[in-house]
């Protein structure tokens, strides 16, 4: 199965919102979670501000996140590789 089909379907996946709860609890610790809402609280307050739309906005939340985990990736890497 090639990468684009396994995205489409995982997002597909969460339209489910207990499988969404259900892979958030699963793979992200608590405290990431509040970093993320309060990010995303930080977004909700400017969006009135923006000419972007609603969809522009959505997908750069989710582009941040990719980019979240991705950095916290390496960081968790440098630090297996600094004990």
């Amino acid at each position: 199965m090639n990468r684009v089909k396994t995205a489409e379907e995982f997002l597909k996946s969460l339209e489910d919102p207990q499988k969404i709860m259900d892979i958030m609890f699963d793979r992200v610790d608590i405290q990431m979670l509040y970093v993320i809402n309060n990010y995303a609280e930080l977004i909700s307050k400017v969006k009135n501000k923006t000419s972007l739309a609603e969809k522009d906005i959505v997908s750069c939340s989710i582009i941040i996140g990719y980019l979240l985990k991705g950095h916290l990736d390496r960081y968790d890497l440098e630090q297996t590789f600094l004990v």
